[in-house]
């Protein structure tokens, strides 16, 4: 369930807001099979440039199975954010590119920060954010982003020239036997491109922390299975988010 959130006083605003729909919340529905569900703060104000968050799917999920399994909704409406979970679509170049399209989806009917961009999901979602935020013809639309269980190795990354450095946080289970150390391969790819120390990364409260980058990179790793979302999915990818926004 959506949430409310404590707007601030001096807020930052559309310069057009665009016609909220008279429900907000609920389905947008493209005609390409861009369908999503869209979460918004329970008292959400037309003319305020809210962060997005984009949560693509599992296999097998709707945008009602996705936001059930990852739990963002009530945690990021309270932050502020709208949540777009897009249907699922299975990866490919071409329906990757057309996934890449939710945020202006999104933002044709509710007000959206552009700048403060970021994308989730499980499985086929970790992958299809994570190859957002690579590609280089959609990569440059990723403030951040926190994929779980995806189906990218390094080698995999290393065919991609490295985008501008963002902050991203991998999670990854130690029992994945699909994608078994992915999750491993894609954070040391992103700490390269984020030019982050050579040293070995410190670990803080069950993850490790790269040192010295210029975007923040994050790996947790917890007991689970390829099927599990982490316990602390939502809570810690929405603390990394807010936390980057707060950067000078």
């Amino acid at each position: 369930m959506a949430a409310a959130y404590d707007y601030p006083a001096g807020d930052t605003t559309c310069t057009a807001p665009p016609p909220t729909p008279a429900r907000a919340g609920g389905t947008i529905a493209t005609g390409d099979r861009l369908d999503m569900l869209v979460r918004v703060p329970r008292n959400y104000r037309p003319g305020f440039a809210h962060p997005l968050l984009v949560v693509y799917a599992a296999a097998g999920m709707t945008p009602e199975s996705s936001e059930h399994l990852t739990g963002y909704t009530p945690l990021a409406t309270a932050a502020g954010f709208i949540v777009a979970y897009a249907r699922h679509v299975r990866p490919s170049r071409a329906a990757i590119a057309k996934l890449a399209r939710v945020p202006a989806a999104v933002a044709a009917h509710y007000c959206v920060d552009a700048a403060h961009v970021f994308m989730s999901g499980h499985s086929d979602g970790g992958t299809t954010s994570t190859a957002v935020a690579a590609m280089p013809e959609t990569n440059a639309r990723v403030a951040g982003l926190a994929p779980s269980a995806a189906g990218f190795t390094g080698a995999d990354l290393a065919t991609f020239a490295c985008p501008a450095p963002r902050p991203v946080l991998v999670w990854h289970g130690a029992r994945d036997t699909l994608f078994p150390g992915y999750g491993r391969e894609a954070a040391a790819w992103w700490a390269k491109c984020n030019a982050c120390d050579a040293a070995a990364p410190a670990p803080v409260e069950g993850c490790v922390h790269y040192a010295g980058c210029r975007a923040p990179v994050q790996y947790c790793e917890g007991d689970y299975g390829h099927l599990s979302w982490p316990p602390q999915g939502a809570a810690r990818s929405l603390e990394f988010f807010e936390q980057s926004m707060r950067k000078p």
